[in-house]
């Protein structure tokens, strides 16, 4: 223990407590002797020298060894497996036929990589244990591993919005609608670059950043803390244009009530995102304030973690149906197997249904043009009796039939015309 320590120790016994310096107990019991010895370490000795003679009171006192190093690395494995997967699946629907959402759905999940790395490196050196029981060699790198972590969140965040954002511009063609997604995206830009840029930069000298911590070396920063807490709050509110950016146009979609609150519910998924925003946001709140960050910062990181891997895999829900729907068409498929068109699935057609194609005089009505898998899909007005059955029945599969095609490839296929 340095001397300093020492010094209050003496002064603290003598002034504060009835206690002897040999009676280790009746110390321990007297929080009011803690708390005065506490605050004149913290004005009469170094960091470094405050935080030895915390672990050393701790190991004295008997206090238990806290650690959650472990909850970070958890969430990330398998959030991060989670989003693996979904992208690979993307990728695999996607094929050759690459769009810009695509582009910014695989870009989001390469900046989100160092993100998951840092977590786990972070636990490693001590992230999620009482800063005083971490040596000053891993409280350095831990300073360091966030700062690498805070630029890739940075990162991610705007990338997914901007994959969402794209494919809503590819499934929604009206003016209007382009008018606005363009802002929203214009919005998401501005802010990944000023976050990063901020981010990256908000110490002179860089090193700064994880150093500063001691105290014993020189430099500014920011106060990156307020700093945080708005680009959070930005963030929640860019989060909630874009979840409400496609409700209008979906909402004039001519199909059934049932059909439009999936689609609804297929896009709103996100919402979990912002509620997982909201809570980074207050963790936030409560780290500002904390005077043993190695402890305090685990709730943020995973709450980071956890909105940038859970964003990634929304954004490619729609691919990731399809694909489970073209791989296990059994559990997966919107209609029975046996459907008279068979898109994803080889098989004969129901008998007693018209196989012949559509009557001269009807006209298709297009629901997808291609598709990521060169489907074209053609639903006709005109219907034909058959054998046991009614008009009425078969017009309404047809329907149902149309409405199942344009929810397979609502998430990958482009569409021609307006979709009303």
């Amino acid at each position: 223990m340095s001397e300093c320590a020492t010094e209050c120790y003496e002064s603290s016994i003598a002034t504060q407590t009835t206690c002897t310096p040999a009676d280790v107990t009746c110390i321990c019991a007297n929080q009011k002797y803690l708390d005065t010895t506490n605050k004149c370490i913290r004005s009469s000795c170094t960091i470094r020298e405050a935080l030895v003679a915390q672990n050393t009171t701790a190991t004295l006192c008997g206090r238990p060894i806290r650690d959650r190093t472990g909850i970070s690395p958890i969430i990330t494995g398998v959030t991060g497996g989670a989003a693996l997967f979904s992208v690979a699946a993307r990728c695999y629907i996607v094929g050759k036929g690459f769009a810009l959402d695509d582009f910014f759905a695989v870009l989001a999940f390469i900046s989100a990589i160092p993100l998951g790395i840092m977590q786990f490196l972070k636990s490693a050196a001590g992230n999620g244990k009482d800063i005083w029981t971490v040596t000053p060699e891993n409280i350095t790198l831990i300073m360091k591993y966030t700062w690498v972590a805070e630029i890739s969140y940075s990162v991610v965040l705007p990338l997914t919005k901007m994959s969402f954002v794209a494919c809503c511009l590819r499934i929604f063609p009206s003016t209007k609608f382009r008018w606005r997604a363009n802002v929203v995206m214009a919005l998401c830009v501005a802010y990944g670059i000023t976050f990063a840029t901020v981010t990256f930069f908000n110490c002179t000298p860089i090193d700064y950043i994880w150093t500063s911590w001691d105290g014993q070396h020189k430099g500014t920063c920011i106060n990156f803390h307020i700093f945080a807490a708005a680009a959070a709050a930005l963030n929640i509110t860019i989060e909630i244009l874009v979840l409400a950016l496609p409700i209008p146009e979906l909402l004039k979609l001519a199909i059934s009530l049932r059909s439009k609150l999936y689609i609804i519910a297929m896009f709103s998924v996100g919402i979990f995102t912002l509620i997982v925003a909201t809570l980074r946001l207050q963790s936030l709140v409560i780290f500002k304030k904390s005077s043993n960050p190695t402890w305090d910062y685990v709730p943020t990181a995973y709450w980071s973690t956890l909105e940038a891997y859970v964003g990634i895999f929304c954004i490619c829900m729609p691919a990731l149906r399809r694909f489970l729907t073209l791989t296990f068409p059994r559990c997966f498929a919107s209609t029975p197997q046996n459907s008279r068109y068979n898109l994803y699935e080889d098989g004969p057609a129901l008998p007693n249904r018209v196989s012949q194609g559509p009557p001269r005089d009807s006209k298709p009505i297009s629901l997808a043009s291609g598709g990521r898998f060169g489907l074209e899909t053609e639903v006709h007005t005109k219907v034909v009796e058959t054998p046991g059955e009614s008009r009425e029945n078969l017009k309404e599969e047809e329907e149902e039939e149309g409405e199942r095609v344009m929810l397979a490839d609502m998430g990958s296929a482009r569409t021609e015309g307006r979709m009303v």
